[in-house]
């Protein structure tokens, strides 16, 4: 069983964004889960890796914003295959290595996400990253089970993504990226700059990241930067 949540603040956009391509890409008898919050993200996504820790049929568990559709009626099928590898916790469509802060972006770019400003294509010839965007989480059952979003670290909606990511592979796991077919509906921009530069802070102080290169001006052409 494939399971499904989002973090809905915006019950319009979710339903013009996020349901249509979640009717296309669930399968029959897969659970969603909606969860709401003004607070953290940290938060509602630990009561969903909590509610489905316990089911013993779980297969992985899908967080996505609620602005992101589904494209591909197989998309379980593709998160299966990109799940085989039992050393891989985390996959996204989007991502880098040689991460040294929340802007992933500065990374080694792979994966392949489109969205509103246009096709950040980066390819899957090494699919082995540092973290992914948190547009789209898809959690094996061990990282359900294994790993939750820090909430004594972080607050707000920001660190989410790259934070978990950074969990997973202190465990010896993997964080990969696949082809997802989907369309990121953004509106690009970092949202609140000083709470974002508050996480990043507190990110890279966790990470022994001190010092290292922060978020500077985004790519012309790129995901969102805070996940939210």
């Amino acid at each position: 069983m494939i399971a499904f949540a989002s973090c809905i603040a915006n019950p319009q956009t979710f339903s013009a964004r996020a349901l249509p391509g979640l009717k296309r890409a669930m399968e029959p008898g897969s659970p969603f889960a909606e969860l709401s919050t003004t607070t953290s993200i940290h938060e509602a996504y630990n009561e969903a890796l909590e509610h489905f820790a316990a089911a013993p049929d779980l297969e992985a568990l899908v967080l996505m914003h609620e602005d992101v559709e589904l494209y591909d009626p197989e998309f379980c099928g593709l998160v299966r295959r990109a799940l085989q590898d039992p050393d891989v916790a985390i996959v996204g469509a989007v991502g880098a290595r040689d991460v040294r802060s929340l802007a992933w972006w500065r990374g080694t770019i792979a994966g392949r996400v489109h969205e509103s400003r246009g096709v950040l294509d980066h390819g899957f010839e090494d699919p082995v990253v540092d973290a992914v965007d948190g547009l789209l989480l898809v959690l094996s059952p061990w990282a359900v089970r294994t790993l939750r979003f820090d909430t004594e670290t972080y607050t707000g909606f920001h660190a989410y993504d790259v934070d978990i990511c950074f969990s997973a592979r202190a465990a010896g796991k993997r964080v990969v990226v696949a082809d997802l077919p989907l369309m990121h509906h953004t509106k690009g921009g970092y949202g609140d700059k000083a709470a974002w530069d508050a996480a990043n802070a507190a990110f890279q102080a966790k990470w022994g990241l001190s010092g290292q290169e922060q978020g500077g001006e985004q790519p012309r052409v790129a995901p969102d930067a805070v996940g939210v």
